[in-house]
């Protein structure tokens, strides 16, 4: 526990959105990303020389991708009206445009290629921090992590995770990829095959941000049968390295086929596990319904039941405020005020069927995480499928600031509805950290 406060405290220091250099702030995600234009420059220059090539070439490629980022950006706000870097877009067209480019000037494609993917590479792995300064690409909330504030907001993080720690999975990703770089670059210095560091890139990069994909807890990016966008992306480049390795364009590597293999396997794993667990058990661990849930659980509590066992009397309105996600998940809240805090109380139930104990579980917790993490929880089963959760809080108000609103027993409740996409699925569930 103290390894992890310890971790926690780190972070709660390290995040915030701006940066100041000498006498004005500066955006944490722009200086990241601005240090990681200047890295990669530097780096790719740096092979292209040590290999023989062309510096002028290089500047050409250079100018060509940074060209490419704003060119994709702008045309992604045309389109969704809001100003998005899709980091995976932009390294296939890098790709592809240098490929031609190179081609078209009768240049030899693979080394640049090299040079080109790994400058790549280290601009994305800084920007990574900078998301995690600012607080995009988000992880699912997790006893350790990231907790964001107001500050975040005002840029448009999400309002419900306010406050919530946050698997820190921009700071795994770039790790990830500072150590595919690093190898990836050693590959060229010492000599290997032309191609080499891109096969490695694209195959290792591939391979773990599939995986990443799994603890992103954020919504910004479209699903297809279950799988998000970069998850298909990663696997069709994996086969396409497989493809050019065994048609002779590529040096041959066995592991890459083994790698390709296994996520091939987990999608089929993912198939199954929908069909066998059935789609509403499934779609609960997905960031489309966690922010469903957090949604609901918001709504409910706000407009909580309160009672005052102090004062020996209750508070009560004319309805019971019921959060309810388009998966049926409804979750109704109340409180009880006594001598050492709040007692917060919360009943977990589906709409149309039984719920299982350990969808209630994981609920229980999340709500934990979400609204109370320094209070002490208690699970209670109830009984045809209700659950309840109580978690005890600490004095934090005086007892005259109690307000008389909150619902009467007997009454219909209100549903308050979080909807979600009627298609979206999610191809793997065990991959949240709670």
């Amino acid at each position: 526990m103290q390894v992890t406060d310890a971790l926690n405290s780190h972070f709660d220091k390290l995040i915030r959105s701006e940066v100041r250099i000498g006498q004005h702030s500066w955006s944490a995600f722009k200086v990241c990303g601005c240090t990681g234009l200047v890295l990669a420059t530097l780096l790719a220059m740096t092979l292209v020389t040590y290999l023989g090539l062309s510096l002028l070439i290089m500047a050409a490629i250079v100018l060509v991708s940074v060209s490419i980022l704003l060119g994709l950006t702008l045309i992604t706000k045309i389109i969704t009206g809001e100003e998005r870097i899709i980091n995976y877009h932009h390294q296939v067209v890098v790709l592809v445009v240098t490929a031609v480019l190179l081609w078209l000037l009768d240049q030899p494609i693979l080394p640049y290629l090299d040079a080109t993917i790994l400058g790549v590479g280290l601009f994305i792995a800084c920007g990574r921090v900078g998301c995690l300064m600012r607080g995009c690409c988000y992880g699912r909330p997790c006893h350790w992590g990231v907790c964001y504030r107001a500050e975040h907001a005002a840029v448009g993080f999400t309002p419900y995770f306010i406050e919530v720690r946050l698997f820190p999975i921009q700071a795994v990703e770039s790790l990830w990829l500072f150590g595919v770089v690093s190898v990836g670059s050693s590959l060229v210095l010492i000599g290997h095959a032309p191609g080499g560091a891109l096969v490695w890139y694209v195959v290792t990069y591939s391979l773990g941000r599939f995986y990443f994909e799994f603890m992103r807890g954020d919504l910004e990016r479209p699903y297809y049968w279950g799988f998000s966008e970069a998850q298909w992306i990663s696997l069709l480049l994996m086969c396409a390295v497989v493809w050019a390795e065994l048609t002779s364009t590529l040096t041959f590597h066995p592991w890459h086929i083994g790698a390709t293999a296994f996520l091939g396997v987990t999608v089929m794993a993912g198939a199954l596990q929908n069909r066998s667990q059935g789609i509403a058990s499934h779609l609960l661990l997905c960031p489309y319904h966690i922010q469903g849930i957090a949604g609901a659980i918001q709504l409910a509590s706000n407009l909580a039941v309160e009672r005052c066992d102090v004062c020996k009397q209750s508070f009560t309105s004319s309805n019971i405020h019921i959060g309810c996600t388009s998966l049926g998940v409804q979750i109704s809240a109340n409180k009880i005020r006594n001598t050492t805090g709040y007692t917060h109380h919360y009943a977990l139930s589906y709409q149309n069927k039984i719920m299982g104990e350990e969808t209630a579980r994981f609920l229980a917790e999340f709500i934990v995480r979400l609204k109370h993490p320094s209070g002490s929880s208690e699970f209670i089963k109830g009984n045809q499928g209700v659950f309840h959760l109580l978690v005890h809080v600490p004095m934090t108000a005086d007892i005259s600031q109690i307000k008389s609103s909150g619902p009467r027993d007997g009454m219909e409740p209100t549903k308050l509805s979080v909807r979600l996409p009627r298609d979206y699925k999610l191809g793997f569930n065990g991959w949240v950290s709670i």
